[in-house]
Order: structure tokens, then sequence, then C-alpha cells
């Protein structure tokens, strides 16, 4: 049987003096910050935005005019 007391002082002799250290340390990885959520959020709207300008350059200077 494995004494729980040799592990506690197992533990605080490496270092660890919060036991609910290691699983709160994910809440404080860079991809679940605000921004990375805020970038993720429109995956293709920085593309989209990008083909949509090149698109109106494009069809103001192509010289094809609508006949009405």
């Amino acid at each position: 049987m494995v004494d729980p007391i040799k592990i506690i002082e197992k533990a605080q002799q490496s270092g660890a003096k919060d036991p609910w250290a290691r699983r709160e340390a994910w809440r404080n990885h860079p991809s679940f910050s605000k921004m990375s959520q805020l970038r993720g959020m429109f995956p293709g709207l920085g593309i989209a935005t990008g083909l949509f300008a090149v698109y109106l350059v494009y069809d103001h200077f192509s010289g094809h005019k609508a006949k009405h």
C-alpha cells in the first residue's frame, strides 16, 4: 500500500507547494487568452476581406461598364 504522507513529502521536496497547481496550469495557456479567442472567432475574415478589396480594385479599373 502506498503511504500518502510519503507522496506529499516527496511533492514538497520537488518544489510543488500547491498540489492543485498542475491542474490549474492549463488556464494560463496562451490558446485560452481573450485575444486568441477573438482571432479564432472569424477564421477566414482577413483573407476574405483582402480578396474582396482586390476584386473591387479590379472591377473599378477593368473598364467594363454596365449598360442600363
